[in-house]
C-alpha cells in the first residue's frame, strides 16, 4: 500500500494529539503505525547495534576483519532463538530472549574452546570459526525437524528478516540492544588503549581481561536481541565500521557511535529496497547486506588488511 506523505504527517500527528492536514484513512493509519514505522524503527535498532558490536569487536580482537558472525554468536543466537521458539511457543518476544541466551553461550563456550583463561584475540576467532559452522548446521537441522508450521519461515533465521516488528518487540529489542552499546561505549578508552597490544595496555593500567569479558558480554547481548527479533543480517558488522573508520577515524567513543548510526541507515535502506525491488514479493533483507558485504570482504581480503 503507497501512502503519500500528506497522508504521513497526518497520521503521525494525530498520534502526537496535533491535527495537521485532512483526517487519514483508518487503512493508512492502521498500515503506517502498525506495520510500517515499527519495521522502520526496529531497522535502525538492528542495524545500529550491528554496526556497534562489529566495531567493539574489531577494536577487541585488533582484527578489522572481526565479525559477530565470524566469531560463531551469530549462528548461536539463531539456536537459542528457534529452541526458545518452540519451548516457549511466545513468538519473537521468546526468539530474543532464546537469540541473547544462545549468544551469550556461545560466548561463554567459544573462550572455553580457546583453552586459555586469557586467550588471545587469534585463537578465539578460529574457535568461533570453528563453533559457528557447527551451529549454523544445526539451525538447519532443528527449523527442518520441527516443521515450517512451528516456527517462523527458515528464511527468516537464515537471511534475515524485519517481517516480525511490532512495539512490543522493538520495545524489548530496543532496551536490550541500547544496554549493550551503552557499555560498549564506556569501555571505548580501554578498546583504545587496547590497540597498543595486551601487554602494553597491562602496563597502562588497563584490566584486559575485565574489558574483555565486558565487551564480549555486550556483543553477545546486543547480536543475540538483533538476531532474535531479525533473524541473521549478515556482513553488517564487517562492512560498517570500515566505513565508518574511514569518516571519523579509529577512536572508539565515536566510532562506535558512528557504526551505529551508519549500520542503521544501512539495515533501514537495505530494508526499503527488500520491499519494494522485487514487489509484490519481498526479498529478505539479509540477502542484500550479504550481496553488498560480500564481495566487500573478498576486497578486504585481496588488499591485504593488516591481522595480528
Amino acid at each position: 500500500m503507497v501512502i503519500d506523505p500528506g497522508e504521513v504527517l497526518a497520521v503521525l500527528s494525530r498520534r502526537l494529539g496535533v491535527s495537521f492536514g485532512p483526517e487519514p484513512s483508518f487503512q493508512a493509519s492502521a498500515v503506517l503505525w502498525e506495520i510500517r514505522l515499527p519495521r522502520i524503527l526496529l531497522g535502525i535498532v538492528v542495524g545500529g547495534v550491528l554496526g556497534a558490536t562489529g566495531a567493539g569487536l574489531q577494536g577487541l580482537m585488533r582484527n578489522p576483519l572481526a565479525d559477530p558472525q565470524l566469531l560463531g554468536i551469530g549462528p548461536g543466537a539463531s539456536v537459542g532463538a528457534v529452541l526458545a521458539l518452540v519451548v516457549l511457543a511466545d513468538g519473537t518476544s521468546s526468539a530474543i530472549a532464546g537469540g541473547t541466551l544462545g549468544a551469550i553461550g556461545t560466548v561463554v563456550f567459544v573462550r572455553r574452546l580457546a583453552d586459555d583463561p586469557s586467550p588471545t584475540p587469534t585463537r578465539l576467532i578460529l574457535s568461533g570459526i570453528a563453533l559457528g559452522a557447527v551451529l549454523s548446521a544445526w539451525v538447519g537441522f532443528l527449523v527442518f525437524s520441527i516443521g515450517r508450521n512451528a516456527v517462523p519461515p527458515i528464511e527468516f533465521w537464515l537471511l534475515g528478516s524485519l517481517t516480525g516488528a511490532t512495539w512490543r518487540v522493538l520495545t524489548g529489542t530496543a532496551v536490550i540492544c541500547g544496554l549493550a552499546v551503552i557499555a560498549l561505549i564506556s569501555n571505548a578508552r580501554s578498546l583504545d588503549v587496547l590497540a597498543l597490544g595486551e601487554s602494553e595496555a597491562s602496563h597502562l593500567g588497563v584490566d584486559v581481561e575485565q574489558v574483555r569479558t565486558v565487551a564480549l558480554f555486550a556483543i553477545a547481548v546486543g547480536i543475540g536481541a538483533a538476531v532474535g527479533a531479525a533473524g541473521v543480517i549478515g556482513f553488517v558488522g564487517l562492512l560498517v565500521p570500515h566505513l565508518a573508520r574511514r569518516l571519523v577515524g579509529p577512536a572508539h567513543a565515536i566510532l562506535i557511535a558512528a557504526s551505529a548510526i551508519i549500520g542503521a541507515l544501512f539495515v533501514t535502506l537495505a530494508d526499503a529496497v527488500a520491499r519494494t525491488m522485487a514487489s509484490p514479493v519481498e526479498i529478505p533483507v539479509g540477502l542484500l547486506t550479504a550481496a553488498v558485504g560480500g564481495p566487500y570482504f573478498l576486497w578486504l581480503i585481496r588488499r591485504g588488511v593488516r591481522t595480528p
